[in-house]
């Protein structure tokens, strides 16, 4: 079953309009990019690596660090903490941040990470929907449809967006906007 089969059409609409309002709460405009880093700060976020989570067990941190089997996590709501992989590249990155905004502002409840490893214990459904909700706040629909217009291909829109190639396809097929 596909994300968009799975999630409602009006679940997918008031995806489209938080992303709008977060945008507007800052001055920008739909085909314009969303820096991650701009978003945290205006949702007080604080972005960490491994390295700097106070009191993490050393075997914890060199376990997180050295695998690509994770993305990024909430770690603390109140203030928001969000851990993220370093090894990923600034797209990737980007797109992390955005899911755990999702999750963030879709008021998901905090997941425990599992004390062996670090990793996150997942409700996939919180997850498909915190995917949906990034990827609408990376890209807004309104931004593919502008990108469209303006003929840019699937790199020069990643690219505008700092997003990576994946996520404009991605985008595109859950929006149903061909690029």
């Amino acid at each position: 079953m596909t994300l968009t089969e799975k999630l409602t059409t009006e679940f997918r609409q008031r995806c489209e309009g938080i992303a709008t309002e977060k945008r507007s709460l800052l001055n920008i405009r739909a085909f314009e990019p969303l820096p991650a880093d701009l978003l945290a700060t205006q949702l007080g976020a604080t972005i960490l690596t491994p390295k700097q989570i106070p009191n993490l067990n050393p075997c914890v941190v060199a376990v997180l660090l050295d695998s690509d089997q994770w993305s990024a996590g909430i770690i603390n709501q109140n203030p928001l903490w969000i851990v993220n992989n370093p090894r990923h590249t600034p797209a990737r990155r980007e797109s992390n941040l955005m899911h755990e905004f999702g999750h963030m502002l879709l008021k998901h409840k905090i997941v425990r990470f599992d004390p062996d490893t670090g990793f996150p214990l997942r409700r996939q459904s919180d997850e498909d929907e915190a995917t949906y909700l990034g990827g609408c706040l990376q890209i807004p629909r309104r931004g593919l449809l502008w990108a469209v217009q303006c003929q840019m291909t699937q790199t020069e829109i990643a690219v505008h967006f700092n997003a990576s190639q994946e996520m404009v396809q991605f985008r595109s097929n859950v929006t149903g906007v061909n690029i």
